[in-house]
């Protein structure tokens, strides 16, 4: 949706929690691609699970704010976990993001010499965001975020898709892929660990279980999201109708 729809509609509904969860989309002069959703969104950790080929390809940042506790930081790049920084401090102590943190930002790291009740310093949270960035060369146009130009779009699924079956490979849980142009009750399945590299007992790309093609239908289960059910998008000109749930996804693919 342009960003005048979203903001008429958010003002016309009587709370966040009658909407589906929605993003705010961008992109940046230096290869990044963004997405920001508010913390009171549901953790929708399949986005960016196992069986997705951005993992594979990508630096992948994942920063979740719960406005309670300081933000979980987790990155990886090219499939394989690069770096977490989570309670104002982090395991990857060799790391040279880690080193930047402790002698630029004043970043106090546990030891095996000092007594765990002793309280640090917190490190300033835009020291972290600052060195952070320019380690993964990733920075925000933040005056087109401020001023709420960016893009919205739905981030829960219109029908919730759920496996009922197990990787042929290794047993797993499986989960639906997209990346394709699949008919009605046609489906691709991969494993939860599908690409996802160095996992124990797992080939070193990860598990290469995945099933696709018609006959998935019968171990894929559909059921419509109700929330989708309480989207009304609000009158934008005199001649043009109001929106029905199924127009509202027609508008926003």
């Amino acid at each position: 949706m342009d960003p005048e729809t979203a903001h008429d509609m958010l003002e016309i509904s009587p709370g966040s929690w009658d909407l589906p969860d929605y993003a705010m989309l961008g992109n940046t002069s230096n290869g990044w691609a963004f997405a920001i959703e508010s913390p009171a969104a549901r953790d929708r950790a399949d986005r960016l699970a196992p069986g997705r080929d951005m993992w594979s390809e990508h630096t992948v940042v994942n920063i979740w704010d719960s406005t309670m506790d300081p933000p979980i930081i987790n990155v990886n790049v090219a499939g394989k976990h690069d770096w977490m920084f989570w309670e104002y401090s982090t395991d990857h102590t060799d790391h040279s993001l880690t080193r930047r943190l402790v002698a630029e930002a004043g970043l106090v790291l546990p030891s095996d010499d000092i007594d765990g009740d002793e309280e640090f310093d917190e490190v300033a949270m835009a020291d972290v965001y600052r060195i952070m960035g320019e380690h993964y060369g990733l920075t925000l146009p933040r005056q087109a975020i401020t001023a709420r130009r960016l893009p919205h779009v739905f981030t829960e699924p219109r029908v919730f898709v759920r496996s009922q079956t197990r990787c042929p490979v290794c047993g797993e849980q499986m989960v639906p892929y997209g990346g394709g142009s699949w008919g009605p009750s046609e489906y691709r399945l991969v494993c939860v660990y599908y690409k996802l590299r160095d996992i124990p007992g797992h080939p070193p790309q990860g598990c290469p279980g995945e099933i696709s093609g018609p006959a998935l239908a019968e171990v894929v289960h559909e059921e419509p999201n109700p929330k989708y059910g309480n989207i009304r998008m609000p009158r934008r000109t005199t001649s043009a109708p109001e929106s029905t749930p199924e127009g509202l996804a027609e508008s926003t693919t």
